[in-house]
């Protein structure tokens, strides 16, 4: 990160990068459900209950945070300019 920090001060056209990295890191469901390539079992799938919860499902995730960041820096961006 520290070279990608130095490579953008140093452009002429001014770049914003949203460091997501570190914010996925923190949240406990930062990581893919179903979605990881596990081969589940037989006995695995017919108990989705021991591998799925809500707050995969339901509540706002990962994704869902970096969406709001990046529409708050938008409108920092935009009030800025203005």
């Amino acid at each position: 990160m520290k070279v990608l920090e130095s490579v953008l001060k140093g452009m002429t056209t001014p770049v914003t990068y949203l460091n997501i990295t570190r914010l996925t890191d923190y949240r406990k469901d930062g990581h893919p459900s179903v979605y990881r390539k596990q081969i589940l079992s037989d006995e695995q799938k017919k108990t989705p209950l021991l591998y799925q919860d809500c707050s995969h499902w339901c509540l706002p995730g990962v994704p869902d945070s970096w969406n709001e960041i990046l529409y708050a820096e938008l409108l920092l961006k935009l009030d800025q300019l203005g």
